[in-house]
């Protein structure tokens, strides 16, 4: 709320940083809740001047209806801290049945984006008199007081969390710097910090996807808590100036939004990676979650990494995770740069790996599989020797083995290491639950997706993954009801309105079919996949004419670009036309096309299933199922 201009307030032993959110007295973190701090910055920058009750409920809580009771809530929190008492106010003074005002004098420091990345100054020692007896007095009575404060403060702020934490989300850490180049470094911070945590196989963490929604909005902890299902959260800021990197994050209990713990960490960037290790063992540590000895080793076993390397990287998962073609090849660039910088340093690879894989799956439809899964092998296969323990590394081999290569015994065994070392990465699970589907098994699909589902609960790729689960499983009902709700999270999105079409078409509900793919044509992304629906939908619903002309379409466009094989075998089969189906079907494995896995269980080849050329082609593709 306060975090997009950068203020330095400085009154009494106190000071609050407007983007990092912290309140410090001395060098001392003062635990607080969000909303604690949106009243306290918003009185202290309008200090002198009194701040009506509803102004302040306006300020803090601007999307939602809030009654005065819960400003009231937070400013006794703060008197708390202050010491404020009703007879003796030197913070915040009420103004009877108006609202309140800030007293204290306050120095605006402002520091510049390089002085807020150096570590905080230390406190000054206090200068000693000369007279020993009376120093001696004098400091046994502040050690009196002194414990007397921090046992008090210790019982007020150090409470033990009345539940035990099993899940948390990292929301998008804010770029103090109000640099828009830093974003890309900021978003990297985040996704890293996650999947460190991930690693713990005691804790669920939410998945970058899903925190990543909350990056703009402001939406109490509670209601984040209770559409993510998590019992915390950790909020933070990350700033990266001349070769340093400075992280401060905050540890809350989702339910009461009572802060747990915060700490401030100032490191090299090019010893980054051992700063999110930091980071995660100290979360680790105050939740009290069991690590396994080897996770333990994980955390301990970091290595250095060339500054521009990890920046480049940044800056390519960032385009990556964009998820469009020309974003993706942005990406790969970022990702050959950091390469270039650091060739020993494995998570680039991961990332080219993705990236080529995207491009040549169905639905992108960038490119012909043959022209960039080659690509994405090579590159999965440099990860995983650089560093055998990425779990990235595994997954993107995984996708290749299962998707390209075909060869399902070595995508299993790739997938189990990758869970193995990273049981929190959700697209493990969800590329996994794809293995699944290439052997026939729906139900154990499922299963897997539903895991990689309570890891990203937000995702629209995962969600989307969950309805082809049902649909393979041809449980239409469950895969509309699962489409429509992905739908309503983004209703842009035009491969949901392609397979709600698809599951139309499996309940021969074939007027919906046609309009979700009428939908799809309106929107970015693969205008053929949604034309293969369309030809389909015509045909089994007796509009013939409409059908052919859809066919006709497509033929002519695959011959300008890549058109996926795959989809004039559909449309070919649904006009039960067996030999050009059994053709285009050759075709797409000579391409080598990923949707091929799915044939033991699609719908559609239902038509192809009695035909031997049809099951030598299972063959040639598969085990036996």
């Amino acid at each position: 709320m306060y975090g997009q201009e950068k203020h330095l307030y400085e009154f009494g032993p106190f000071r609050i940083d407007s983007v990092e959110r912290l309140l410090f007295r001395g060098q001392d973190v003062i635990p607080l809740t969000p909303k604690a701090v949106d009243t306290l910055l918003a009185l202290v920058s309008n200090r002198g001047r009194v701040l009506e009750k509803d102004e302040l409920i306006k300020l803090i809580w601007p999307d939602s209806f809030v009654e005065e009771g819960g400003l009231a809530r937070n400013i006794s929190v703060l008197r708390r801290v202050f010491e404020d008492g009703a007879s003796e106010v030197h913070y915040i003074e009420t103004i009877p049945k108006r609202g309140y005002r800030f007293v204290a004098s306050v120095r605006e420091a402002g520091p510049t984006a390089a002085q807020a990345a150096a570590p905080l100054a230390p406190v000054p020692e206090p200068v000693e008199p000369d007279d020993k007896p009376a120093r001696r007095t004098l400091w046994i009575i502040a050690g009196i007081i002194a414990l007397a404060i921090a046992l008090g403060w210790f019982s007020f702020a150090w409470q033990p969390s009345p539940r035990r934490i099993n899940s948390l989300v990292v929301l998008p850490l804010r770029n103090p710097s109000n640099d828009p180049a830093q974003e890309y470094f900021t978003e990297g911070m985040t996704e890293e910090l996650i999947n460190t945590l991930a690693k713990i196989e005691a804790l669920r963490v939410i998945s970058r996807t899903s925190a990543m929604t909350y990056k703009t909005g402001n939406k109490p902890l509670p209601q984040i808590a209770k559409e993510l299902n998590v019992d915390a959260v950790v909020e933070g800021s990350v700033l990266q100036s001349g070769g340093r990197v400075r992280i401060t994050v905050a540890l809350f209990e989702a339910k009461t939004e009572k802060q747990l713990w915060a700490q401030s960490y100032d490191q090299a960037l090019r010893d980054v990676l051992t700063l999110q290790a930091e980071v995660a063992s100290a979360i680790a540590n105050e939740i009290q979650v069991k690590l396994t000895p080897s996770e333990k080793q994980q955390l301990a076993t970091v290595r250095t990494v060339d500054p521009d390397a990890y920046l480049a990287y940044s800056y390519g998962r960032y385009y990556w995770n964009k998820r469009s073609p020309e974003f993706i090849q942005k990406g790969i660039e970022y990702f050959h740069r950091a390469i270039t910088k650091d060739p020993s340093y494995a998570p680039p690879y991961a990332g080219l790996a993705d990236a080529y894989a995207q491009l040549g799956s169905i639905g992108i439809d960038a490119a012909p599989p043959g022209e960039v899964m080659p690509k994405a092998k090579t590159a999965a296969l440099e990860a995983v020797k650089r560093d055998e323990t990425l779990a990235e590394g595994h997954t993107s081999l995984a996708y290749v083995r299962l998707s390209y290569d075909w060869d399902f015994s070595a995508a299993e065994r790739e997938f189990k290491r990758a869970i193995q070392l990273n049981p929190g990465y959700a697209t493990a699970h969800h590329w996994y639950a794809h293995y699944f589907l290439a052997r026939g098994q729906p139900e154990q699909a499922l299963a897997e997706m539903k895991r990689a589902q309570a890891l990203d609960p937000r995702s629209l790729i995962i969600n989307m993954g969950v309805g082809w689960g049902f649909y393979q499983a041809r449980r239409y009902d469950e895969a509309i009801q699962q489409y429509r709700s992905v739908v309503d999270m983004d209703p842009s999105f035009y491969l949901t309105h392609c397979t709600l079409g698809m599951a139309y078409e499996g309940k021969q509900q074939y007027p919906d079919a046609i309009a979700e793919y009428k939908r799809a044509l309106e929107l970015p992304g693969s205008r053929s996949f949604a034309l293969a629906g369309l030809g389909r939908a015509y045909e089994l619903s007796g509009k013939h004419s409409e059908a052919r002309q859809t066919l006709q379409e497509l033929e002519k466009t695959a011959k300008r670009q890549y058109v996926p094989a795959v989809y004039l075998a559909a449309i070919y089969a649904s006009m039960k036309d067996i030999d050009q189906s059994i053709a285009w079907t050759r075709k797409a494995y000579d391409e080598r096309s990923d949707y091929l896995v799915y044939l033991p269980t699609e719908p559609w080849a239902d038509t192809l299933r009695s035909d031997p050329r049809f099951q030598k082609l299972l063959q040639l593709i598969g085990p036996a199922r």
